[in-house]
């Protein structure tokens, strides 16, 4: 099954200061513009962010800035804390992190320890004001900032006009969309728009918005009592029975039907 990374949109449009306890969580590929940090608490989890794959143990921690793609497999079972700390919560770090980054994998196990009273501290008041989970947020990056020397940062131009086509497919996936249309709505030539585009995603303009319409489409399907297929297809932007059983068969190797009863 092929995969690529997907842009969560939700994170984004939240836009505040996320904190919870995870454990086994199979993640493929995504990105949003929000900084997240998971610090393992027990296990092994694979881990891998832009092109660095590394596995992370307990008391290690992974960092993920800005637009960073990252996925995580467990190795074979984990728990952790995660950060997820949206893009108005993390400006006050833009600036320290617009050239230079923290590395991904965050490994000295002994100080990583010293932070730890701090994640606790958070799980303790998942429902304090969003300015106190700052403040420890603050500590926890301040230190880590302190401790880790930072390596350079890849520059993400552009990721701004990325994301308002991810946001505009979203929401549009279900009506005609082509690299014409969408590089004439951003105003981009439509070669440029397409090498954009792949060099973000790692996927064509027209692959990435099928991709939408088939999860979509089986999400929609699995909620329904009695799924009427063809009618779902059209109904979801797809033009043709053959254009959806083209990209379908990319990502499930089962047949519509029995993908739909898992629910």
């Amino acid at each position: 099954m092929k995969t690529f990374p997907y842009y969560e949109l939700n994170h984004d449009k939240a836009d505040s200061v996320e904190f919870f306890r995870g454990d086994d969580s199979d993640t493929k590929p995504h990105f949003h513009r929000c900084i997240e940090l998971l610090y393992i608490t027990g296990g092994s989890v694979h881990c891998k962010v832009n092109e660095e794959a590394f596995p992370c143990k307990k008391d290690e921690i992974m960092f993920v800035r800005k637009c960073g793609i990252h996925s995580l497999a467990p190795a074979p079972r984990y728990t952790n804390f995660v950060i997820i700390i949206g893009p108005q919560y993390s400006s006050d770090f833009a600036g320290i992190f617009q050239n230079k980054t923290l590395p991904a994998h965050l490994a000295d196990r002994t100080f990583n320890r010293t932070l730890l009273p701090h994640f606790h501290a958070l799980d303790k008041q998942k429902n304090a004001p969003a300015l106190v989970k700052k403040g420890y947020i603050d500590i926890i990056i301040g230190s880590l900032l302190d401790h880790y020397e930072r390596v350079p940062a890849t520059p993400t131009p552009n990721i701004g006009t990325i994301v308002s086509a991810l946001n505009y497919i979203d929401m549009h996936y279900r009506e005609p969309l082509s690299l014409e249309s969408l590089s004439s709505a951003f105003g981009y030539n439509k070669y440029y728009f397409s090498r954009l585009f792949n060099t973000y995603i790692g996927e064509s303009l027209n692959g990435y918005i099928n991709a939408v319409r088939v999860r979509n489409l089986v999400a929609e399907a699995k909620r329904a009592e009695n799924p009427n297929l063809s009618e779902l297809v059209f109904a979801h932007g797809f033009d043709s029975m053959t254009t959806f059983y083209r990209n379908f068969s990319k990502y499930y190797d089962r047949p519509p039907t029995e993908v739909f009863r898992q629910k």
